[in-house]
C-alpha cells in the first residue's frame, strides 16, 4: 500500500476514455511509487435559464453521474492495490479553475495526471481546453506540481 506520509498522485477524471487512461496511468505509477491517488471530479454549476427547478435537476443528474464515476475509480484502485481517495469538486467558473484551486489548497502533491482531452467538442488531434488551461495556470502561478499528460489511445 501507499506510504503513510507520501505525497499523493492527483488525477482528474470526467468519464471519458482519455480520462480513464489517465486514471490507469496514475494507478500504475502509484503502485510503483507506493503513493495514494487523489481522484478529482468537477461538477460545473451552470444556470440553464430562469427556472430554478431545471438548474436543480441538472445539478442532481451531475451528482449522480459523479458518484458513479468516483465509485468506479475506487473499484479500480482496489483492483490495483492502491489507496484511492475521491474528491467531488464544484465550480461555477471553469473546470480547470476547480482543479487549480484544489492544487493550491491541498497538501503538496507528487504530480498531477490528466488525459489529453475529455468529453468536450475538441477533436482528438489537439490538446483539450481543460488540460491546456491547467498546464498554463500551473506554470503561470508557479505551482510546484509536475503535470503528466497521458495521450489518448482508445476510441470513444
Amino acid at each position: 500500500m501507499a506510504e503513510v506520509n507520501g505525497k499523493p498522485i492527483v488525477v482528474a477524471i470526467d468519464g471519458s476514455a482519455p480520462g480513464w487512461e489517465a486514471m490507469e496511468t496514475a494507478l500504475y505509477l502509484a503502485g510503483l511509487l507506493k503513493r495514494p491517488v487523489d481522484v478529482l471530479f468537477v461538477i460545473q454549476l451552470r444556470k440553464a435559464g430562469y427556472f430554478a427547478f431545471i438548474d436543480r435537476h441538472l445539478q442532481e443528474e451531475a451528482e449522480v453521474y459523479s458518484k458513479k464515476l468516483l465509485a468506479e475509480a475506487e473499484d479500480r484502485g482496489k483492483k490495483a492495490g492502491v489507496e484511492v481517495r475521491t474528491h467531488l469538486l464544484e465550480s461555477e467558473k471553469d473546470i480547470s479553475e476547480a482543479i487549480i484551486t484544489y492544487l493550491e489548497e491541498s497538501e503538496p502533491v507528487k504530480f498531477l495526471v490528466l488525459g489529453t482531452h475529455g468529453h468536450g467538442f475538441i477533436g482528438r488531434h489537439i490538446l483539450g481546453s481543460t488540460t491546456e488551461r491547467v498546464i498554463r495556470e500551473v506554470a503561470h502561478r508557479s505551482l510546484p506540481v509536475p503535470v503528466l499528460v497521458v495521450p489518448a489511445t482508445a476510441q470513444e
